[in-house]
């Protein structure tokens, strides 16, 4: 039994965590200074604690992670739909590029509150404000400290100009920043801002918008630094056509090159990868974040989850922005991962559905922002977890229950509990008025992207 009183007990709950094998346990979990104390099983005696949740025959699981999110984009929900990535970035981004720090900061403070809403205690926010200033990154960071929720910012940096002198990608907009600036420029953010629960890391666009010099220059910033790196590599077929055009090959070759495939990087879609870039994987330890609903809003393509894990690639799980996904739900993005494969009429192409379950809690923990080598929920572990209301829960058990929890999609949680803060109690954020960041997202809206 506990020495001192728990900070927090919750109790009469159905229990899941990769420390069970996602099999439910009906039991109880404590939390003090911000960890798991101590978990027990149903019968077992609870320690006094100064705060009790009752449960209520609910289900209580470790919060989500969206491995790949671009923050701003929440603006632009439903917006240039049946468009193709070249032409749907043309569309969306010159407004979002506009955005000033205050309304970066409330972009993101909102689609943190809806990302808690889903049941995400984490995010990689490959944040994107070109050109990228001071004053737009502090101010998300401090928008993400208010809500409580984990985030790795990858800052976004991008350098290379077509013969027009218009940065690649992104023709609306002239000459960058050096690389040395633009780069300097993070390492100062993540020296000054990262600690508790925000950190930062390096986040070129895309090999075709990088020069080798930007590309260079990553990979020593991030091993002086070490900073992670998150980029987007072969999302389109014309991407992969640019790179080889470009560079005489593909993406991930040209990663490998200046030494960026390694455990400290997360490559987003890898849509369009060939057996050579399969190869290199396999040998990196670099993961790859599958974002398959926002492949399919925009056209790009259905990654190859198969070809993934019969190499032993880390996966982990994203939603893209907001804008190509049309939400930030990563039950939703969960359920297609597991059922693509099927698309062919292959009804026996069945996942591992504990598997995929890592993929959203711990998969490329070194990659993804800082995290406990210990398992979610595990004694001592960070105290990040979600209550789900009985309704919630599946009523299938053994081998059953696991895709259950895969295979059902959206669902909310009652409480959400963040380093042992409860920022989301019975279905409100105690600190922050919901109803007034929203009535400022819908006017922002209407100014910046209507």
């Amino acid at each position: 039994m506990m020495a001192q009183p728990a900070d927090l007990l919750v109790t009469n709950v159905t229990l899941a965590s990769p420390s069970t094998g996602w099999l439910p346990e009906p039991g109880w979990l404590a939390v003090r200074n911000g960890r798991v104390a101590a978990v027990g099983r149903a019968g077992d005696q609870e320690p006094a604690a100064l705060r009790v949740i009752d449960g209520l025959s609910g289900l209580l699981l470790p919060g989500l992670r969206n491995a790949h999110t671009h923050g701003s984009e929440i603006l632009a929900r439903g917006c240039a739909d049946g468009l193709s990535l070249g032409d749907w970035l043309a569309t969306v981004w010159p407004k979002l590029d506009s955005l000033k720090p205050a309304e970066a900061a409330l972009a993101a403070l909102f689609g943190a509150l809806q990302s808690i809403r889903c049941g995400v205690t984490a995010v990689v926010d490959h944040m994107r404000r070109t050109p990228m200033t001071d004053e737009v990154a502090e101010a998300v960071a401090a928008a993400y400290l208010r809500s409580g929720i984990r985030s790795l910012l990858a800052v976004m940096v991008r350098d290379r100009v077509d013969a027009g002198k218009r940065q690649v990608g992104a023709r609306h907009l002239g000459m960058p920043e050096t690389p040395s600036r633009q780069l300097e420029r993070i390492e100062t953010l993540a020296g000054r801002l990262s600690g508790g629960r925000i950190s930062f890391g390096v986040g070129p666009s895309a090999s075709i918008r990088c020069t080798d010099e930007m590309l260079q220059g990553v990979a020593e910033l991030g091993t002086r630094a070490a900073l992670p790196v998150h980029i987007h590599v072969a999302e389109t077929q014309g991407e992969v056509a640019s790179d080889r055009q470009a560079f005489g090959m593909t993406a991930i070759a040209r990663l490998e090159k200046f030494g960026l495939m390694r455990p400290s990087t997360a490559c987003a879609h890898c849509v369009w990868l060939d057996e050579e870039d399969l190869d290199i994987f396999a040998d990196s330890g670099a993961s790859i974040v599958h974002n398959p609903v926002s492949n399919l809003r925009l056209g790009s393509g259905i990654a190859n989850m198969q070809a993934f894990n019969a190499r032993g690639i880390p996966i982990a799980i994203g939603t893209d922005g907001a804008a190509s996904n049309d939400g930030v739900d990563v039950w939703d993005a969960l359920k297609f991962a597991a059922l693509l494969p099927r698309r062919d009429g292959l009804v026996e192409a069945r996942v591992n559905h504990p598997q995929m379950l890592d993929q959203v809690t711990l998969t490329g923990r070194e990659a993804l922002g800082p995290s406990s080598d210990l398992l979610p929920l595990a004694i001592g572990a960070p105290a990040d977890f979600c209550l789900y209301p009985e309704a919630e829960m599946p009523f299938a058990r053994g081998e059953a229950f696991t895709a259950a929890l895969v295979l059902n999609g959206s669902r909310r949680p009652s409480h959400v509990v963040i380093g042992g803060d409860v920022v989301l109690d019975n279905g409100v954020f105690p600190d922050i008025d919901e109803a007034e960041v929203t009535a400022g997202i819908r006017q922002l809206t209407k100014e910046v992207i209507s």
